[in-house]
């Protein structure tokens, strides 16, 4: 339902009549003027990633064995939905001193998807938060980050993503707030604290159980947080240094497969591997090779999508721009993720989950238990 337009605006093609704005503006109204206080439950620090499915798993386990590769001792909860996962696998991501959640053990009325990110964060045990896409590789301990001031102030820390929301969707009338010339927000990471930021999670969430609508005015959850704490007037720290796409020359065309995000000085930090994920990566693929940027004060500037004959999406930058190569980082860290992804491939356990995902897909499509172990 969204156009990503070359212009890097997000246009969509779904009608909001006034009646229903209006109706949208009173359900939102009454629902933040009855949000429960914030439980005081919640303990300490913590990594919060979904990694259900085959194509998850891949990703988040060489995600999970690069933070602790780094050092991270952060202690990690993984959410899943069901047979998402294997006993066998679980007991894998258990040797990484990580803790599985099942999403059917807490209340989450039909959710699916991208709609359960904020509720894995609502519901994990932790008090503060950093929320990491399977797919998305950090750089550097993210232990550090809660150190951060701009964390420190604001409770809220959010990076961007290449579009932007035009003045014409109806988001902006339902939450009662002035168009603001801004990047959306990229899920793929978030830092938050739970407390401090309760009633702003919440609204999260409502806007994700009503993902019917507003999914398709911001294409999936991953702007569904930035419009929660706008609607209640919240404060947040977006980061500044924009989204950098990183991949690889092809025949003389660039193909960008990652966004490189950054923390608050500009340094890069995270490796968010969106086009091209480690499940379908061949065995010697090397994509974190060339970066490429617009120039400061770039006047022309286009932004395209695309997909490739090596059979992924990718994305491009046009107009007044350059690439370089790759920080030595990179290299290495890729090096050391397809090291991770050939020792995972060569293991039983993760061919017999294979096995396990497409039982779970075809056989058990309706949702209920089963396990291949007891065949």
């Amino acid at each position: 339902m969204s156009n990503f337009e070359q212009n890097g605006f997000r246009t969509i093609r779904y009608d909001v009549s006034a009646s229903l704005i209006k109706d949208l503006r009173s359900d939102l109204k009454a629902f933040t003027a009855d949000i429960p206080p914030c439980p005081g439950t919640f303990e300490g620090r913590g990594i919060v990633m979904c990694i259900g499915g085959f194509s998850y798993y891949t990703c988040g386990l060489i995600a999970i064995r690069m933070l602790r590769q780094s050092g991270c001792m952060l202690p990690v909860e993984v959410w899943y939905k069901g047979n998402e996962l294997s006993a066998e696998v679980m007991a894998e991501l258990s040797s990484y001193e990580v803790r599985c959640c099942d999403f059917n053990s807490i209340p989450h009325t039909g959710l699916s998807g991208v709609a359960l990110k904020p509720l894995a964060i609502l519901h994990s045990r932790f008090r503060e938060v950093f929320f990491l896409d399977a797919d998305n590789i950090c750089l550097k301990d993210p232990a550090t980050f809660f150190s951060w001031p701009a964390y420190q102030e604001h409770g809220a820390v959010f990076w961007p993503d290449y579009w932007k929301t035009p003045a014409d969707n109806p988001i902006w009338k339902i939450i009662r707030r002035p168009y603001a010339d801004q990047h959306e927000q990229e899920s793929g990471q978030l830092l938050v604290d739970k407390e401090r930021c309760w009633r702003e999670l919440q609204v999260c969430v409502y806007l994700n159980r009503l993902g019917h609508i507003y999914h398709k005015l911001l294409f999936g959850d991953k702007d569904t947080f930035r419009f929660a704490w706008m609607a209640l007037k919240s404060p947040f720290y977006m980061i500044p240094s924009p989204v950098i796409p990183c991949g690889y020359m092809d025949d003389g065309c660039f193909l960008g497969t990652t966004m490189v995000q950054h923390d608050p000085e500009g340094g890069m930090l995270l490796l968010h591997r969106n086009l091209l994920k480690w499940d379908i990566t061949t065995p010697q693929e090397r994509s974190w090779m060339v970066l490429k940027r617009f120039r400061d004060g770039a006047q022309q500037r286009r932004y395209v999508l695309g997909r490739s004959a090596k059979g992924h999406q990718y994305i491009d930058l046009e107009g007044d721009v350059y690439t370089e190569d790759t920080p030595p980082a990179f290299r290495e860290a890729e090096e050391s993720c397809l090291t991770h992804l050939a020792d995972i491939r060569s293991s039983p356990a993760y061919i017999r989950f294979a096995m396990h995902t497409y039982f779970a897909s075809k056989r058990y499509a309706g949702g209920e238990a089963f396990s291949l172990v007891s065949w």
